[in-house]
């Protein structure tokens, strides 16, 4: 019925609109990409360490935009999960760094226009982001730390459309199965408000807004949310001024928490009893407010960014299972940061500061399934469990200098960054009369040497030596005994090192990546023995050394004989395990991963997609006890694009796990009692309109 509709709306918008169908394919090519995640803006090619660009094409072509994690893994390295549980947000890990956390993105750093979305003490969220917003995301593979700071994974450095940017409206709808209601609207306009030729000031606007329903595949996994997002920029000469306003409103986002083998298997769709009993889930409200400033001086590469931004959220959470488990918090968090770049003979020197403040008051609640007050491990008869101030302040002093060898054949590369870290909690329930107060200061300093080498116009080798620092958040620092910092656990580093190949060759775009990191302390999750039955609360620990070697190759084709035709794909495999006596495998990461797509457009408009992803054989648990077989998921989606001088309109059909393979959507690592499993949705068919006026 959904899909009728979608039919109707689309045949009466051809009729009235006279849009003629495109005789000739549109099919992309190969072009010169630059890059700007390294913060030295350069070419793809001539970057130093593992890197991709991933597209508008990528981000869209015919998928759900449910989440703005669906296209990553084009980019190998990279293993995202959890895509359809909205209460604990999509995992992502990059070179195994973020496997271990049971919900969102730990260990990856993620900005959005220039913002943050990673918390100072190191947790990312992303639900902010709208997937229909983003034109680009820059995936940097492998440590970052001496260039964004606190991090061990890598980077996701997202970029909206520019207000600048066509089409000036677009309006886009999705109907699909599981209750699957999405719609989005955006539009933007540009005025020049020069008095002459000589003046080029001029102001542009964009706004956008999307809403998603959807009831979800499994019981107790409904969400509802809402992204509004508008940025203002005044050029003025060779000043450029911005805004950029993001509001979250999510409402409803249910938990239906993690399953053991015998229950996945007797009924995939059903959530955990304990997390329907306890109606799991979140409801988020969120605000970010930023202001910049770009000046160049005379060229693009002579130029100083500013840029301030404040985030307000608002955070309501109950997890799936009894005790201390409702979570409240409100968060803000202030910060800004100045960049200047400059070339200094043929060198060029680019340097950073960054000053943040983030401000939590937190509250944890007790709750049983009756929803009655219940006993908590810090024993206190009470509701409230815990009531704790805490505060994360960072100072960051960044250097990075480049320059060419060799007469051009060369380009070399260092980085320096100095972090000062400081974590605080002020205790204000102190059960027992015992204050738990304290605080953690860290100062790190990191750095990187990294070298490319061009073999030909076409090819260029490279390699980096970086390392990093990684301390706990105040999520990880949760203390067994009750309030304040878990005694023992402290900051993980590393030291990484890769070499790599990456060029074009005819039609062939490719990237080549070997990596080895050695880490000291990782921060793991840990078994807690006092635990009460049923509570699933999670800690942590430092596991004394661990290590990753790894080869990644990412390839995209056009075939010069079949210019309609373009192939993409992404192979990762990796050895990551214990450095100890056990040499046991690091749970949750698989040996081999890879996504394969293929998109072909036909004649008179039409197009069509399919894709792939494999996940080798895992461990769900430390010990290496329990096994998680490989998998296999493709998708199908096909469209039709018609076009006149006014606007565009692409009709998508798509089909989501198109051989209804049984599949884990999410691998909860070290879960108690067996829950590990969170199975993935059974195959949907979903259809969409899309209308973008030009």
């Amino acid at each position: 019925m959904h899909l009728l509709f979608l039919i109707i709306i689309f045949a009466a918008t051809v009729s009235r609109s006279g849009l003629v169908i495109a005789q000739q394919p549109e099919v992309d090519t190969p072009l010169v990409v630059f890059i700007s995640a390294p913060l030295i803006e350069t070419r793809w090619q001539d970057a130093p360490s593992g890197v991709t660009l991933i597209s508008e094409d990528d981000i869209a072509d015919g998928r759900a935009p449910l989440q703005p994690t669906d296209a990553l893994s084009l980019a190998p390295g990279v293993l995202v999960q959890n895509r359809d549980n909205f209460a604990q947000n999509p995992r992502v890990s990059i070179r195994g760094f973020g496997a271990r956390a049971p919900f969102g993105i730990r260990g990856v750093r993620v900005r959005l226009d220039g913002i943050p979305l990673t918390t100072v003490d190191g947790q990312s969220q992303i639900d902010a982001i709208d997937p229909s917003s983003i034109k680009t995301v820059e995936v940097l593979r492998g440590a970052n730390a001496v260039l964004h700071g606190n991090g061990s994974g890598g980077l996701l450095d997202y970029r909206s459309y520019s207000p600048r940017h066509k089409p000036v409206a677009r309006i886009e709808t999705q109907l699909g199965g599981f209750g699957l209601r999405r719609l989005h609207g955006a539009f933007s306009q540009q005025h020049d408000t020069g008095d002459d030729a000589s003046d080029n000031s001029s102001w542009a606007y964009r706004g956008a807004i999307t809403h998603l329903e959807q009831d979800g595949y499994r019981e107790q996994s409904a969400v509802e949310r809402r992204n509004v997002g508008l940025r203002l920029d005044h050029q003025q000469g060779d000043r450029d001024w911005f805004v950029i306003l993001n509001h979250l409103d999510n409402p409803l986002a249910e938990d239906p928490g993690g399953l053991t083998y015998e229950q996945w298997q007797s009924d995939p769709s059903q959530a955990a009893p304990l997390a329907k009993a306890m109606n799991a889930g979140q409801q988020v409200d969120q605000n970010i407010a930023s202001l910049g400033m770009v000046q160049s001086f005379g060229t693009a590469s002579h130029q100083l960014r500013a840029q301030t931004w404040l985030t307000a959220r608002d955070f309501r959470q109950q997890l799936p299972f009894p005790g201390d488990s409702l979570i409240r918090y409100d968060r803000q968090i202030v910060g800004g940061s100045l960049n200047y770049q400059r070339p200094v003979g043929k060198l060029m020197l680019h340097t950073q500061l960054s000053l943040e403040d983030q401000q939590d008051d937190r509250q944890r609640y007790c709750r049983n399934i009756d929803l009655e007050p219940f006993i908590c491990r810090s024993g206190i008869s009470d509701d409230l469990a815990l009531d704790q101030r805490e505060s994360a302040r960072n100072a960051g002093l960044g250097l990075q200098l480049a320059g060419p060898v060799a007469k051009q054949q060369g380009r070399w590369i260092i980085g320096l960054r100095h972090d000062h870290l400081r974590l605080a909690i002020d205790d204000q329930l102190q059960p027992g009369g015992v204050d738990n107060s304290g605080e953690r200061i860290y100062d790190e300093t990191n750095y990187s040497l990294g070298y490319s080498h061009r073999l030909d116009q076409q090819w260029n080798a490279f390699s980096q030596y970086a390392t990093n620092f990684e301390a706990p958040t105040f999520t990880e620092f949760a203390n067994p005994a009750g309030s304040g910092f878990r005694l023992g656990l402290e900051p993980q580093s590393s030291e990484s090192f890769e070499i790599g190949l990456r060029g074009t060759l005819y039609d062939l775009q490719l990237e080549a990546s070997l990596f080895t990191v050695r880490v000291t302390d990782e921060i793991i999750v840990d078994a807690d023995p006092g635990a009460a039955p049923g509570d699933e609360r999670t800690f942590y620990r430092n596991a004394e050394r661990t290590r990753r070697d790894g080869l990644e190759l990412g390839a995209r084709w056009w075939p010069g004989t079949l210019p309609q035709l373009q192939l993409s794909g992404a192979l990762t495999y990796m050895d990551a395990r214990f450095d100890d006596e056990s040499s046991n495998d690091l749970p949750g990461l698989p040996d081999w991963s890879a996504f394969f797509d293929a998109r072909y457009q036909f004649q008179q408009g039409y197009f069509a997609g399919l894709s792939a992803q494999y996940i080798g054989s895992r461990y769900a648990d430390d010990g290496n006890t329990v096994k998680v077989t490989s998998q296999t998921v493709s998708n199908l989606r096909l469209g039709r694009k018609l076009s006149n001088m006014q606007y565009d309109t692409q009709l998508v059909i798509g089909i989501e796990n198109l051989f209804d393979t049984e599949y884990l959507g999410n691998l909860r690592i070290n879960a108690r009692n067996g829950r590990y499993y969170e199975p993935g949705a059974e195959r949907r068919v979903y259809a969409g309109i899309e209308i973008s006026w030009l």
